[in-house]
C-alpha cells in the first residue's frame, strides 16, 4: 500500500502550499495530491476551491482573476498567525520542490479555454522527465483532453465515483492507468478494475486501522 497527502500535509500546513508539500515529502509519503485550475491570464494556480475565499484572506474566482493579484494573497493566515504570508503557488513552483521525489496526483478542476490547462501540464510532465511518476486526474472532460493531447501522460478517472461499476468502465473508455475510488465501493468493483489492470487509489482514509482494511481489499494507494 502507498500513501497519497491529500493537498500535502494538510492536516498540519496550510493545504495546497509549498509547506504543505515540503512536509509530506519530508515525511517520506508516496504521492502528494494537489488541485489546480487556471487563472485569467494562463497561469496554472494549486488551489483546491473554485473561489480563493476559505483557503486566504481574499476573495473572488480563480479562472476570473489574474496571477499578479493571486500571488498577493495570504494563502497561510487561515490556518493561523504561525504561517502568515504563506503565498498561493503555481504549478512550476509545486514542480520545482518535489523534483523526482514523489509521485504527483496532479487533480484538475477544469481543462480551461481550449483545454489550455491541461497541454499545459502535459508539457511540464514531458519536459521534466515525470511520465510514470505523475498523472492527471479529473472528470469526463479531463479525461478526453488529456487523452487526446498526450496519451502517454498517465489519468486517473474521477468520472463516475458515485457509481463503482460506472466508474470502471469510464476509467477504460478513456484508457486509464489508474482509477480513484470513494469509500463507498464493492470488492466487486475493485476486482473488476484489477482485472483491467489499474491501480486503485482510495479517496480517502486518515487512521491507520482503516487504511489497512481498504488496503486488505485490494487497495494500492490510500489519499
Amino acid at each position: 500500500m502507498k500513501l497519497c497527502a491529500h493537498r500535502g500535509l494538510s492536516h498540519a500546513c496550510p493545504e495546497n502550499t509549498l509547506p504543505a508539500f515540503g512536509a509530506a515529502i519530508a515525511l517520506g509519503v508516496d504521492e502528494i495530491e494537489f488541485d489546480l485550475w487556471l487563472s485569467a491570464d494562463g497561469v496554472p494556480v494549486v488551489c483546491h476551491d473554485p473561489r480563493v475565499d476559505r483557503t486566504t484572506d481574499g476573495d473572488g474566482i480563480v479562472t476570473e482573476m489574474v496571477w499578479a493579484d493571486i500571488q498577493k494573497l495570504d494563502a497561510g493566515v487561515q490556518t493561523g498567525d504561525l504561517w502568515r504570508d504563506v503565498r498561493v503557488p503555481r504549478l512550476e513552483e509545486m514542480l520545482d520542490l518535489a523534483g523526482d521525489q514523489v509521485g504527483l496526483n496532479i487533480h484538475i478542476k477544469n481543462p480551461g479555454p481550449e483545454n489550455r490547462l491541461i497541454e499545459m501540464v502535459c508539457d511540464e510532465v514531458q519536459n521534466r522527465g515525470l511520465l510514470g511518476r505523475a498523472y492527471i486526474a479529473g472528470a469526463d472532460d479531463v479525461l478526453s483532453a488529456a487523452l487526446e493531447i498526450d496519451a502517454s501522460v498517465g489519468r486517473c478517472c474521477l468520472a463516475g465515483q458515485n457509481t463503482p461499476d460506472l466508474q470502471v468502465d469510464l476509467a477504460v473508455k478513456y484508457e486509464c492507468q489508474r482509477l480513484q475510488f470513494r469509500r463507498e465501493l464493492s470488492d466487486e468493483a475493485i476486482q473488476r478494475a484489477k482485472g483491467h489492470g489499474l491501480i486503485c487509489n482510495l479517496f480517502w482514509s486518515d487512521e491507520p486501522e482503516d487504511a489497512l482494511v481498504y488496503a486488505d481489499r485490494g487497495i494500492d494507494v490510500i489519499l
